[in-house]
């Protein structure tokens, strides 16, 4: 990581913070009362995801940012479980397979070439909506369906429900990614 502002980053001193986890971009720390600074280790990686992050701005499915310099974004906290382990213990529901699929057409609103995301980076909230965290390459990567999402499903035992749930309300998408 670099020591370019010592410990702080976007006027903030982190070096107190309690650290929430890190992944190959860099670490995330908790900003009380409801925020969190990602400090990440190149600015290269910092500028793509704040800028995937602004042009998510008025998506209810991506967090809020609230400032942010070379290597740091302060945005919201996003609490609940990622999709992966709410899957482990959680049937899926009609609400959060209407979710998932709302995620996709969201990322096809916004422009992105990647229509995907990982299950490690979707949140289930309370309510059962969804919030995306640590976008990347959504402009770099040409995905046209939601593979790895297909493929959690799948690993859970819940893609032929899936399918079921989503085929009246979102026929396109059923008829497009059933065939896959």
């Amino acid at each position: 990581m670099s020591k370019l502002y010592g410990d702080y980053y976007s006027g903030i001193d982190v070096i107190n913070l309690k650290f929430i986890g890190q992944g190959t971009q860099g670490k995330v720390y908790f900003l009380p009362p409801n925020k969190v600074i990602k400090i990440f280790h190149s600015n290269r990686s910092c500028k793509d995801q704040f800028y995937i992050l602004e042009c998510a701005k008025n998506s209810r499915f991506f967090p809020k940012v609230y400032k942010h310099d070379d290597y740091s974004i302060v945005m919201d906290f996003v609490p609940g479980v990622n999709l992966r382990d709410y899957l482990a213990k959680n049937k899926l529901s009609k609400k959060l397979a209407f979710e998932l699929v709302e995620l996709v057409c969201e990322f096809e609103r916004l422009g992105f070439t990647r229509l995907d995301i990982r299950a490690p980076h979707i949140f289930v909230q309370a309510d059962e909506s969804i919030i995306a965290i640590d976008p990347r390459k959504t402009f770099h990567i040409v995905q046209k369906y939601p593979k790895k999402i297909l493929g959690t499903l799948r690993k859970f035992g819940y893609l032929d429900q899936f399918f079921s749930l989503i085929k009246n309300k979102y026929s396109d998408k059923y008829s497009h990614w059933k065939n896959l």
